[in-house]
């Protein structure tokens, strides 16, 4: 098929990092994968964060522009078989794909849409809005969260389905092979103690949520018990100075490794010993994710889909998001339990690989899109 994609929150060709660029990406590439044409067919930018209503009817004019442009673009080329939009929500309604769909008459599929009904008298009324009728609208909407489920399913009609693909990466760099041997080498190099536990993190350095996970983490360090220990940070951009300074009491313990490309932030998984973040107000995190593809038990909180990501007590540890000293104890726990920690990293590569994979993903999106098609021809 020739499939239309659109992502209002960030287009997948954005310059700058994040977890939604690389869903989106993913997406992609998983469609190409199974043998589709996939078409950006917009990189309008519909997020707007304060909820500033001259800005967010801006939006609203350049997308209708946005729609006339496709329109008269498909009058005289192909049109696409399928609109595919990835991530709706109130700050980011989907104005473009929604409305393109029912122009061609074509299946509209969602993947990764959220609804917050507190915000139908809220600063994104319009949004708000536009979100449902985009989910209304929708012949299948894809759900990576379950918890994104609950709140959607009220409101989908008979002849629609949602759909759960597991969060899911494609196939990472190869990981060390000599994992002593890569271990010493770096423990050389950054003066590290290869007998103590590596503990690692890895996350942009960005104001609001990420900056509220690390100023949590250099306090849950800061004042933890276990003292066998180094903290390896990568991740960079705006708030780093703010974010080092609160790590200055252990300073002395923390490696920051400023942003790495994907191969050597999977070198730096790989010979780790525990990944550690609050994950404060994450959805799920790709970085979770990727700590266990690498076979790394993780230490979270559990915020938003977390939960779905780290299997308490078999793949890590999920800690009561309102207690840090909840978080601080099982950090401390497996810091000073090797043998548990060799376990949890076990069965963290075990699920990875059995419920994460991106074949296991491009399969079932492969159903999902047959069932579309199935429903429309039908």
């Amino acid at each position: 098929m020739r499939i239309g994609f659109y992502a209002p929150l960030k287009s997948p060709n954005d310059e700058t990092p994040s977890g939604d660029r690389a869903i989106a990406r993913l997406f992609i590439k998983a469609l190409k994968a199974l043998g589709h044409k996939v078409e950006l067919i917009s990189e309008l930018r519909s997020w707007q964060g304060t909820g500033d209503e001259e800005s967010q009817l801006l939006i609203q004019s350049e997308a209708k522009n946005e729609v006339a442009r496709l329109k008269t673009n498909y009058s005289k080329h192909p049109a696409p078989d399928l609109i595919f939009t990835y991530h709706v929500y109130h700050k980011a309604p989907d104005w473009i794909g929604v409305e393109l769909a029912k122009l061609l008459s074509v299946p509209y599929i969602i993947a990764e849409a959220s609804f917050a009904p507190k915000q139908e008298n809220g600063l994104w009324h319009n949004g708000h809005i536009q979100t449902l009728k985009c989910i209304q609208s929708a012949t299948a909407i894809i759900s990576l969260n379950p918890v994104d489920s609950e709140c959607i399913q009220p409101l989908i009609k008979h002849d629609q389905t949602i759909e759960l693909i597991k969060p899911f990466l494609e196939p990472l760099p190869v990981a060390v092979e000599n994992h002593q041997t890569q271990r010493k080498q770096l423990a050389g190099k950054y003066k590290l103690d290869t007998n103590k536990c590596w503990l690692i993190a890895v996350a942009m350095m960005r104001k609001g949520d990420k900056q509220a996970s690390y100023k949590q983490l250099a306090d849950v360090l800061a004042t933890t018990k276990a003292r066998l220990w180094h903290l390896l940070v990568i991740g960079d951009g705006e708030a780093s100075v703010k974010i080092k300074h609160y790590f200055s009491v252990i300073d002395q313990r923390c490696i920051f490794l400023g942003k790495l490309e994907q191969r050597d932030i999977v070198k730096w998984l790989s010979v780790s010993d525990l990944f550690t973040w609050p994950a404060v107000n994450e959805a799920y995190g790709l970085a979770l994710l990727e700590a266990q593809a690498c076979g790394l038990p993780v230490v979270a909180q559990n915020f938003g889909g977390v939960g779905s990501i780290v299997e308490h007590s078999k793949t890590g540890f999920v800690t009561d998001s309102q207690s840090p000293e909840e978080f601080k104890h099982a950090v401390e726990r497996l810091i000073e339990d090797e043998e548990l920690r060799l376990q949890l990293a076990r069965n963290a590569k075990h699920k990875f690989n059995n419920e994460h994979s991106f074949e296991s993903a491009s399969k079932k999106l492969n159903q999902i899109l047959n069932k579309v098609i199935g429903s429309v021809k039908q």
